[in-house]
This record gives structure tokens, C-alpha cells and sequence, in this order.
């Protein structure tokens, strides 16, 4: 999905001593951050769209919040720097990092639903949906959340502006706010839906014909849908990601290969392995160097041309402010400069290849392994559009059951292990005071029995609604499922990312059934940057 990357980074990961003292130095920009917001006055503890105006220091009832130390979580050397967060994975317990949301999970049945613990630094985790809606309304109007070194260190060293991610507080603010602006636009995301629909029709073409393709290549495929997808949105044309040959576009290619490339890199400094990139240029840093130089080029030049072409439709009158085309009206503001405009769109094209390509086969797979529901879906694909018709945002706004099918899969199968923040004021967490500085993670409780009937089932109709609009389940909570976050810094680009994912669907549904070959079935899901399967799936694709 096109959520900025840092919204949706699982933050679990073997810490090591370096990383712990780099990220925790008081001079730090991130640490300046949370300590300017935490000691402002001005900064109000809730957004306008808050869910809650409660007061975060008292108790529900009152009462004094007990202190921070109390909260439950593993004891002794386990609440040491360093060697705590050691101690949460392997050969201490049977977890390793790409299983880190079971350890979560492991935690929550042996402390409740708040848990202090060590793992970048000390950090509560929460899964009660009260102190979601506690963390929410009070993060501020500049939310601060982790950001990853291999890119502050690039743009340091080549002394180009921060990207999206990792700028924070009023710097922050200001360069997404001319994005969130355009894209609050209900068009924004459907004006591309045209295009969008004819990369759909060359995804659906080769996977029909791809009874051939190993998982490994079918899974490539997604992710060249993806990228070509959201293309159309960054650079106002096709990129060719989905030609039977790329041997004539050696920069598509290069582009391609290091936009996979950038999701290993920002793994391997997730999971620990690439651990001295901010002291000197090691083998992981000068590889992820040579991928952004390559993505910066490459998007450089892209955007160079639709300069060129907006200035020719200026020149001859042909030019409409109001048309809702994202990148013609970022490059016709003047406030933007040319290096503002390509982090944003690399950020909204990096953001929407990966997630949204490894979110689409978990989508595909949930259908796979409940026919009967894939079944209702195609019914009203065909009751809506026919077999051949393209989507439009008319017919999408017919299609419930479509929008419950996706839910239902993002519900069952969090994109990420999180969302973490820094707090800038002092909480109370079930009865507990968090000071200001501290770093939550809000775990998934999309799958917990106490929001759920039947959490581990895949029932769309959960989701549905009635005639006047009310949901048929009244008993889930509106925050107990949030895969593209909440507040100020939720996902940016998730128009993007469900319409892609939408369009794709009914492409497939419209002509073709999808399947998974026996060794498939039961397929377990982990974490690296995203939800991924353990292993490609073996889907198939049958004529209808």
C-alpha cells in the first residue's frame, strides 16, 4: 500500500549497542524533536479529528495512575539496554525476527494487554483499543515516530534535502501539506483510474498465460504491477514494467531492480545486520547509496519531461490549474522547489510498489482459500459491470462487498506489525503513567477475540453495512482495525494503494478464478518490511 515508509516499518528488531546509543543520543534531530513538542505549550493534545478529549493524567476513574515502572513486561536483565532486547529472540526463546509479531503476540498472553519491554530502547506496547485512542489523541499535531539511518545518512553525506520519512515536527509538516492538500481531493485518486485499468488488463493478460511461471516470478510480476501502477500517478506515464521485453529500456530496468533492491537494504538495517553504516561506508550503506542515486536519477529525468510538457501546455493555453493531476499541479506551485517534488515522488512510488504488492497477493490468497466468498465477490463484479466493462468510480461506489472482501483481508493480516510514536506529553495507558518521550507501539488487535466473533475466520460481511448505513456488526470498535493508521501522520497515499488494489481484482474476477496449488495451502505469513508469505505462493489462474 502507499503508506509512507516509517508509518509502516516494524520497529522489532535484534538491537544492538550501537543502534541503541545512536538512536537514543540526546543531540539527535528525533530527540530534539520529542523534547521541543513535549515542553510546548502551544501544542494541543488533540488533532481535530481526535476521537476523544478525555483528560491523558488520570485514570478513568480518577484515581492516581500507578508509575511507569509497574507496567508488566519481562524483569531483571531483560529490562537491560541491549541485552533485553537479545533476550526477546533466539537462542533465548523460539522467535526470530521474522517472527516477531508472534513474539508480540507471546508477550500480550504473559502480561496483558500493556507491556514495558526492550527492543529499540524502551518501549510500551499496547493493544487495549482504549489506549489506542489514548496514544491517537494525544500525539500532537506534528506526530514524531522512528526514523531509519541508511537515509539521513545518505542525505547527509550527499548533501541533499531529508526525504519525506525522516524529517519530523514543522519541517515535516510542511512538506506533506501540499500533498495532503491535493490529495484530500475526492478525484485524486479516480482521475488515474483509466489508465490504471489498462495496467490491470496487462497484469490479468500474463498471469493468464503464466500457468508456466514459477511463484518466484509470479510474485515479481506483482510487484512490476505495482510499480508500473503507481507510476502512472508519479510520472504521468507508462513506465513499460509489464513489457514482454525490457531489454530496450535499460533505465526501466535499472530503476526496477534498485527500487527492489531499496526494501533488502532498509531490512537488513531493520533486522540488525547492517549496524556501523552511521560511523563509515560499509558494504550495506554504499549499496543503498548506489540504489537511491540510481532511483534519483531516473525519477530526475522523469520528471524533467513532464516539466517540459506542463511548460508546452502552459505556453499554448491547453494547461487547467484545476485539472487533478498530482504531478502538473506539484510542479506549478511555486513554493516547491524541484527537490521537494521528487522526494515526495519517490516517496509515493517507493511506498506503493512493495506493501501494496505483497498486500494484494495476502488479498488474492484469502480468496484463493475461501471460494465461497471469491464466488459472492465475482457475482457482484459481474452484477455491477459485466465481464468486460472497466471499473469507474461510479461502479466502485456499487461494489460493498468488494471494499468488505479487502478489509477483511488487511484485518486478518495486518501490513505491519505497528504503528510506533513518540509521546509528547505524559499518558495514562490502563492505569499506568507513560511520561512524555516515550516510544508506543500500537500492536494489531485485529485478530484478538475481545474485538472479533471468530477473529482467525475470513468473513467479509463483517464489514458490511445496511441501507441507512449502519454497519450489520455494530459491535466492532471504528479503531480496531487501522492498516493505513489514524491522525495527522496516517497513510498518504491510501487512495492510491485501494484503488490499485481494487482495479486489480475485478480485472482478474471479471475473466479469470483464482487459486493456490497444494503446496500452498496453509501458508504462514511473517514480517521483513511488510506482511510477506514464508515463501511464494503457487497461486493458479483458471479461465472462467
Amino acid at each position: 500500500m502507499t503508506c509512507s515508509l516509517q508509518e509502516i516499518f516494524p520497529q522489532m528488531a535484534h538491537v544492538t549497542l550501537y543502534q541503541q546509543r545512536t538512536f537514543l543520543k540526546t543531540d539527535s534531530p528525533l530527540t530534539q524533536t520529542v523534547s521541543r513538542i513535549s515542553s510546548s505549550s502551544s501544542t494541543p493534545s488533540a488533532s481535530a479529528s481526535s476521537p476523544s478529549t478525555a483528560q491523558s493524567t488520570s485514570s478513568e476513574d480518577g484515581a492516581s495512575p500507578l508509575p511507569f515502572s509497574a507496567i508488566p513486561g519481562p524483569r531483571g536483565v531483560a529490562q537491560w539496554p541491549v541485552l533485553g532486547a537479545v533476550m526477546l529472540f533466539k537462542p533465548f526463546t523460539k522467535f526470530t525476527p521474522a517472527t516477531a509479531h508472534q513474539m508480540l503476540d507471546n508477550l500480550f498472553e504473559q502480561y496483558g494487554s500493556i507491556v514495558r519491554c526492550q527492543l529499540k530502547g524502551t518501549m510500551v506496547l499496547v493493544r487495549d483499543i482504549k489506549d489506542v485512542e489514548t496514544v491517537f489523541r494525544n500525539e500532537g499535531v506534528y506526530p514524531v515516530r522512528p526514523s531509519l539511518q541508511l537515509p539521513i545518512q545518505f542525505a547527509k553525506r550527499n548533501r541533499v534535502k531529508d526525504g519525506f520519512n525522516e524529517v519530523q515536527g514543522e519541517k515535516w509538516h510542511k512538506l506533506r501539506a501540499p500533498l495532503a492538500k491535493r490529495l484530500a481531493r475526492v478525484n485524486s485518486a479516480t482521475y488515474y483510474m483509466r489508465d490504471q485499468n489498462a495496467v490491470a488488463d496487462d497484469f490479468r493478460d500474463i498471469l493468464e498465460s503464466g500457468e508456466h511461471m514459477t511463484p518466484e516470478e509470479m510474485s515479481d510480476i506483482f510487484f512490476r504491477f505495482t510499480a508500473e501502477s503507481i507510476g502512472v500517478v508519479c510520472f504521468n506515464t507508462r513506465l513499460g514494467f509489464l513489457d514482454a521485453d525490457l531489454s530496450n529500456r535499460p533505465g526501466a530496468v535499472e530503476y526496477l531492480k534498485a527500487s527492489k533492491a531499496l526494501f533488502r537494504l532498509l531490512h537488513d538495517e531493520i533486522r540488525g545486520h547492517s549496524i556501523l553504516h552511521g560511523l563509515y561506508r560499509n558494504k550495506t550503506y554504499r549499496n543503498f547509496e548506489k540504489t537511491q542515486l540510481t532511483l534519483r536519477q531516473y525519477s530526475g529525468q522523469e520528471l524533467q519531461k513532464a516539466g517540459n510538457l506542463l511548460k508546452q501546455r502552459q505556453q499554448s493555453g491547453t494547461f487547467d490549474p484545476e485539472e487533478p493531476n498530482l504531478l502538473f499541479s506539484l510542479l506549478s506551485d511555486p513554493n516547491l522547489d524541484f527537490e521537494d517534488i521528487r522526494n515526495l515522488m519517490n516517496t509515493l512510488y517507493v511506498a506503493g510498489t512493495d506493501s501494496t504488492a505483497k498486500s494484494l497477493q495476502v488479498f488474492f490468497y484469502n480468496l484463493a482459500t475461501n471460494l465461497e466468498k471469491q464466488e459472492n465477490l465475482y457475482k457482484e463484479i459481474i452484477e455491477v459491470i459485466g465481464p468486460d466493462q472497466a471499473l469507474t468510480p461510479e461502479a466502485l461506489a456499487r461494489m460493498p462487498y468488494l471494499k468488505a472482501a479487502m478489509k477483511e483481508s488487511f484485518r486478518m493480516m495486518f501490513p505491519n506489525m505497528g504503528i510506533s510514536r513518540f509521546m509528547p506529553k505524559d499518558v495514562v495507558l490502563s492505569g499506568y503513567l507513560v511520561p512524555a518521550g516515550t516510544q508506543i507501539l500500537i500492536c494489531s488487535i485485529s485478530v484478538s477475540k475481545a474485538y472479533f466473533d471468530n477473529p482467525h475466520q475470513y468473513i467479509p460481511e463483517r464489514w458490511l453495512r445496511s441501507e441507512d448505513g449502519k454497519r450489520l456488526d455494530s459491535t466492532i470498535h471504528p479503531m480496531a482495525a487501522l492498516p493505513f493508521g489514524y491522525g495527522p501522520r496516517n497513510c498518504i497515499g491510501r487512495r492510491f494503494a485501494e484503488q490499485e488494489m481494487y482495479i486489480a481484482t475485478v480485472k482478474i474476477l471479471q475473466k479469470l478464478k483464482i487459486g493456490v496449488k497444494p503446496e500452498s495451502e496453509g501458508m504462514r505469513f511473517t514480517y521483513s518490511v511488510f506482511v510477506e508469505p514464508e515463501k511464494p505462493i503457487a497461486f493458479t489462474f483458471s479461465k472462467r
